[in-house]
């Protein structure tokens, strides 16, 4: 648990400001962290107890219904001088509003809530997956105030044609977002494949065939380009498509106590996100997930990583399109995934005999690599997305009868669900990240001009 230290006006003492119960910052701090470099932590030890005080009160807040002073005092341990004041500059920088008090038959004064302002802040969070590009803009109350889709028609996933298409799409949201009147404190791209975190490039994605782009950096001069000179550009991360999409999956899930989730993308390739005990695993060099290349068939399929056997060539989305000629609507690239993956259900409910013989070929190998991976992570619930979400009538009650058969213990038996989020899960995850330096450092955002 984080303890704060704080300075009580009315003692000149410094003192430690410890977290009731029920706030669990400990979580977030080691699930948002790896953004921030490798080994980070949120939120941060700020020089300035100011600070760190404030960035308390907002994440408080941020999680909590509309809470009056003395109760938030109560809460974060704070002094209730301490809270007034900070409260204050919070809400002059419009991050917290006050709704009305509450006059419903109250003895004595009246007190008001305190919450999260809408639109003030708002993370970008942007997902490249092949032809399709996802954006999502979600602001401090987890209201999602934009989602967009737009297609970049490049089969060959070009990375110039792809960055100038992103470009265009920030840029645009940007500059809508600054009419509003809405800080955007950072930008993350959610894509597939190894992320080299020390450059902040795409290292290698076998989904795009990616090696060694530095898509951060292009993006950011592209958009900088195009804002024109004197402009500030957000800071712009990259992260792993299905290590975001678990973040924001792992949400919903963390209210009804699951501390274990496996979220497993199901696109060109299969991907995945691992939370482990509350906290996003990434591995020595972010690798953590790659399960895609796990080698389920020794003397399989040649796979695009070069390797042989390869999960992914049974049960990637690849394994069923593979199955039509050229030029067919399922292998045209420059088509939507999500239209795609439809295109194919469509044909399976009309009775497509050698579609339906290849997902059984991939609900197998599905069964046997989750087989491993649920003795090896130990997972309350393993979320499929993608191809696999939209032919869940194919793969989860035989899978899940598999996966039952060969526990150790039945204490630990898995929950085999589908994403609530859908497509938008990376995209939505990479926006809740991008929120994460103003959560640290409220500050970020300017003193509003008083009336």
């Amino acid at each position: 648990m984080l303890a704060v230290r704080r300075t009580n006006r009315d003692t000149n003492e410094e003192e430690t400001a410890v977290p009731a119960a029920g706030w669990i910052p400990a979580d977030g701090a080691d699930l948002w962290g790896p953004l921030g470099g490798m080994g980070a932590h949120r939120p941060k030890a700020h020089a300035d107890v100011r600070i760190s005080n404030m960035s308390l009160i907002l994440r408080h807040l941020q999680t909590s219904p509309a809470l009056s002073r003395t109760r938030l005092a109560r809460e974060t341990g704070l002094s209730k001088a301490t809270v007034s004041t900070l409260v204050a500059e919070l809400c002059s920088r419009g991050l917290l509003v006050e709704e009305e008090p509450d006059l419903s038959g109250n003895v004595g004064r009246p007190s008001t809530g305190l919450r999260a302002a809408p639109r003030t802040a708002a993370g970008v969070g942007l997902e490249i997956s092949g032809a399709s590009l996802l954006l999502s803009i979600v602001d401090l109350t987890g209201e999602v105030i934009v989602r967009r889709s737009e297609l970049v028609d490049d089969a060959e996933h070009l990375p110039d044609t792809t960055i100038e298409h992103v470009a265009a799409m920030l840029s645009q949201a940007l500059e809508q977002l600054t009419q509003q009147g809405t800080t955007v404190p950072g930008i993350v791209l959610a894509q597939p494949g190894i992320i080299d975190y020390a450059d902040n490039t795409v290292h290698y994605s076998s989904t795009l065939e990616w090696h060694d782009v530095a898509v951060a950096d292009r993006v950011r001069d592209a958009v900088a380009r195009r804002m024109g000179p004197g402009r500030s550009t957000p800071t712009i991360t990259l992260e792993n498509d299905a290590k975001l999409a678990a973040l924001a999956t792992y949400e919903r899930y963390a209210q009804d106590g699951v501390r274990n989730l496996l979220y497993l993308s199901g696109g060109e390739g299969i991907g995945a996100g691992i939370i482990s005990d509350g906290h996003l695993l990434r591995g020595w060099l972010g690798l953590t997930g790659e399960v895609g290349h796990m080698p389920v068939e020794p003397e399989g399929l040649e796979c695009r990583c070069g390797r042989r056997g390869c999960w992914e060539t049974r049960s990637g989305l690849q394994a069923l399109t593979s199955a039509y000629p050229p030029g067919d609507a399922v292998r045209d690239e420059t088509t939507s995934l999500d239209e795609r993956i439809e295109i194919l259900r469509q044909r399976f409910d009309a009775g497509d005999a050698e579609l339906a013989r290849r997902l059984r070929l991939s609900q197998r190998a599905l069964a046997r690599a989750l087989a491993i991976l649920e003795d090896v992570l130990n997972p309350q619930v393993i979320v499929l997305s993608g191809y696999l979400a939209a032919f869940a009538d194919v793969f989860i009650s035989p899978t899940a009868s598999i996966l039952k058969d060969r526990l150790l213990d039945q204490r630990a038996a898995v929950r085999l669900e589908t994403s609530h989020l859908g497509q938008w899960a990376s995209s939505h995850g990479a926006a809740l990240v991008a929120l994460e330096s103003v959560l640290d450092n409220p500050t970020l955002v300017d003193l509003r001009p008083t009336s």
